[in-house]
Order: C-alpha cells, then sequence, then structure tokens
C-alpha cells in the first residue's frame, strides 16, 4: 500500500494497496515506479509512498534495504500469519467456508488516516487467474469501512465467465467501487458489455512509464551483447499450457524451453535470456528455470547463451531489455518494458492480459501467441518476423507508444477528480 503526500500546493494524499514483494517480482515493481511517475506528474514531486507487502518482515526489510526511491518505504500485511497462529486458522476457515475474516487488514488503519482515494495495484487480481479474489474484495470493503473511496488502478480485469456462480458477485462488488481504470480494451469492452459501465475508464499500464535505469557493468558480469534476442521464459506459464495443472512436469517444460533455444540459435544472433521474477517456489521462479537452462544449451548451439543474475531490479532490466535487437517474453512485463522501449516483441501469451495489450498497440495478435498453441516452429517464426520487420516495428513502436503514455498520465487527472470529489 502506497501512501503519497503531493507537494505543498494540494493537501490531497493517496493510500495505494499493493500485493507481492517487488524485490522477488519485478512486474510488480514495474507497476509502482509507473505509478509513482503518474502522482507526482499530477500532485507533485514530494510524494511519500508507505506500500504494504504481503511477505514476511524479513522479506519486506530486504526490500526496505534496497529501495532506490527514499520516497517509498514498505510495512508487511502478510495474510495468515504462522502455521497454527490465529490468523492462519482464520485463513484456512476464509478458504473452506468462503468467509471474509482477514485481521491482517488492522494494519492498514494508521496509513489511511487522512488518505482521499485508496488504489488497488497489481495487474490482474480481479481475474480468475489465481482463483476467486475473494481476498482483494474483502480488502476493498475494508478499506471502504475506513471511509475511503476505493479505485482499481491500471488493471486486466476477468473475464469471469467460466465461474458463473460468481459472476455476478464480483460484477455487483466492481460497480460498487468508485473507479475502474483498465490498462487494456479488451477488459473495457468485458466489464461494460457486463454492466459494469458508469466507473470504468481506460488507461495504459502504469509500466510504460517506468524509467530505465543503466546497472552497473558488476551488477551484470558481463558485455552485453550487441544485436541479441532478449527472452524471457518461466515455469509459470507451464501451469497455464497444461490442461490439468496438478499434473505439469516443469522437467518437462525445461525440456520443451530447451528446444525452443536450440532453434531460435539457427537464427544466428546472441542470446539473452532475461528473469523477470525471483521465488522460492520453483513452479514461480524464472531465475532457477533461466539459469538451468543456459547450462542446458551451453556447447549445444552455435551461438552465445547468456543469462542474468539476480539482484538487478525493474527498472535495470528494462535498461538492458532495451538494448536487445528483439524480444520474446513469457512474463507480461517483461513485455511491456520491451515495448515501451520501442523494442519489436513477441508475447507468449496466458490471459487476457496479453491479447488486449497487443490488440491496443498492434491492432491485431500477429506478435502474440497463447502458451497453450506455442511450438517450437511458432516461437522461432515469431522471432524471425521480428527479426525481418524490425526496423518497421520500431517505427510503429516509436509512434504508438507516447500516445499510450499519455493515457497513463491521463489517469491522473481522473483521479484527482475523484480526490476532490471524495473531499480532500
Amino acid at each position: 500500500m502506497i501512501m503519497t503526500r503531493p507537494d505543498q500546493t494540494t493537501n490531497s494524499h493517496v493510500l495505494i494497496l499493493h500485493g507481492g514483494p517487488y524485490i522477488e517480482n519485478r512486474g510488480c515493481e514495474a507497476i509502482l515506479r509507473g505509478t509513482m511517475e503518474i502522482l507526482r506528474h499530477e500532485f507533485g514531486s514530494a510524494a511519500l509512498a508507505k506500500v504494504s507487502v504481503d511477505a514476511s518482515p524479513k522479506i519486506v526489510a530486504a526490500q526496505n534495504a534496497t529501495e532506490s526511491d527514499p520516497c517509498i518505504d514498505s510495512f508487511p500485511m502478510a495474510g495468515g500469519g504462522p502455521r497454527w497462529s490465529a490468523d492462519w486458522w482464520m485463513g484456512q476457515f476464509n478458504r473452506r467456508f468462503g468467509t471474509s475474516f482477514y485481521p491482517q487488514f488492522r494494519v492498514l488503519k494508521k496509513p489511511a488516516k487522512g488518505a482521499s482515494v485508496a488504489l488497488q495495484i497489481g495487474g490482474d487480481h480481479y481475474s480468475l487467474d489465481y482463483g476467486r479474489p475473494i481476498g482483494f474484495m474483502a480488502m476493498d470493503r475494508y478499506v471502504r469501512s475506513l471511509g475511503l473511496p476505493v479505485v482499481i488502478w491500471g488493471a486486466s480485469v476477468g473475464p469471469f465467465d467460466a465461474d458463473p456462480t460468481f459472476a455476478p458477485k464480483i460484477f455487483d462488488h466492481l460497480r460498487s467501487l468508485s473507479a475502474i481504470f483498465v490498462r487494456e480494451s479488451d477488459s473495457y469492452n468485458y466489464l461494460r458489455a457486463h454492466g459494469v459501465v458508469d466507473n470504468v475508464h481506460l488507461m495504459a499500464d502504469p509500466a510504460f512509464m517506468m524509467k530505465p535505469v543503466e546497472p552497473s557493468f558488476e551488477k551484470i558480469g558481463f558485455a552485453l551483447p550487441e544485436g541479441a534476442i532478449g527472452i524471457n521464459l518461466s515455469p509459470m506459464v507451464a501451469f497455464y499450457r497444461s490442461k490439468n495443472p496438478a499434473a505439469v512436469d516443469l522437467k518437462e517444460w525445461l525440456g520443451f524451453c530447451v528446444a525452443l533455444i536450440k532453434s531460435v540459435a539457427t537464427l544466428q544472433r546472441p542470446i539473452l535470456l532475461i528473469p523477470h521474477v525471483s521465488s522460492v517456489d520453483p513452479g514461480n521462479d524464472d531465475f532457477g528455470l533461466l539459469h538451468t537452462l543456459c547450462k542446458a544449451v551451453a556447447g549445444e548451439v552455435a551461438v552465445p547463451v547468456q543469462v542474468l543474475p539476480d539482484g538487478l531490479n525493474a527498472a535495470e532490466l528494462k535498461w538492458i531489455i532495451a538494448r536487445c535487437a528483439v524480444f520474446a517474453g513469457a512474463r507480461t512485463h517483461s513485455t511491456i518494458a520491451s515495448l515501451s522501449s520501442h523494442v519489436p516483441t513477441l508475447s507468449i501469451g496466458y490471459s487476457l492480459k496479453a491479447k488486449g495489450i497487443n490488440r491496443d498497440i498492434f491492432g491485431h495478435l500477429d506478435y502474440c501467441v497463447h502458451v497453450s498453441d506455442l511450438t517450437v516452429e511458432k516461437f522461432t517464426e515469431g522471432v524471425q518476423n521480428l527479426l525481418t520487420n524490425e526496423s518497421a516495428l520500431r517505427a510503429h513502436l516509436q509512434s504508438r507508444v507516447p500516445e499510450l503514455q499519455a493515457r497513463a498520465l491521463s489517469a491522473g487527472a481522473v483521479l484527482r477528480k475523484i480526490a476532490a470529489q471524495a473531499g480532500c
């Protein structure tokens, strides 16, 4: 959660509700960095941020220790508590009976005092990608009970058609919020088609506003190759590739990724593997997968294949991605870093968001392939098309991205009006 205090020309500040630790998930970080740029553009440069993080105190302390923005401070709001604690039992009860008892929300009370608007950020919480978003809905209700209007910010929303029992409930909830700022037209049209109309606004993903930062040579550890194909692959998308996620074999996915790299290596360009999420969970750890992948293809291909180390933040990864000739990525915010840097990009989609963002930028899905349809041939052909059309694609992105950035900034003006209506 972020509390921002604008400069002295205004007395309003904003509370932002955040998800997981961005020290691990650079996508979460990119949304946060871009959001801060939008808020500073609209409200002034003296923005102070208090960020709630669903993680342990140890992880949050490490995040604070590496924080590059002196106006951001994080605090833990881990749900459930230690095993067998009262909070843990409450979490078990919620999951079993669908109730909404979340005592950990109490830590929001103090940061919320004096705020005028609460922003829910996180990208795709309001979907079925990670199950029913019951916890986020409960958080919305709690923050509203504190007297704050709640806004979903820079998100993809839905679809909920696969859960017809839940769909009417989430649509009612969404209509009750002060505003919903969606980051692509597919979400915008979907909500309006299901009766969520009056409070929906179209913006671009806040990450389009994140500024790149050049990392030191020591942080990278090697000289970046010229004309490289940048690639982000993730174990997470393997679960969207299978009709039975519980039966996913990550060793099989690794073998498939090895085949992808060997095939792309025939295009005779150096390959730079770019992780975007680190995690102790092997099913969510790009770094583990890509380091293993790099070792697996060593000596098997005729071009250099290198992998970035852990420790680079979202802005630094964006600076590196901008130096690739072309990029193919599974993590949404790795592709946003690429697209916003005018790098021709192939998106490996697993949900609504990749399709919506590609339609808004290109007007079609020629450079977006769903992970369930991904084959070695399609992947290599897609990267080859990027190389063949590199100049034209860069020109298109150079003209289109500023429009999306302007759309992202314009959301700040609407947010100011919501804050004003709330009486700040």
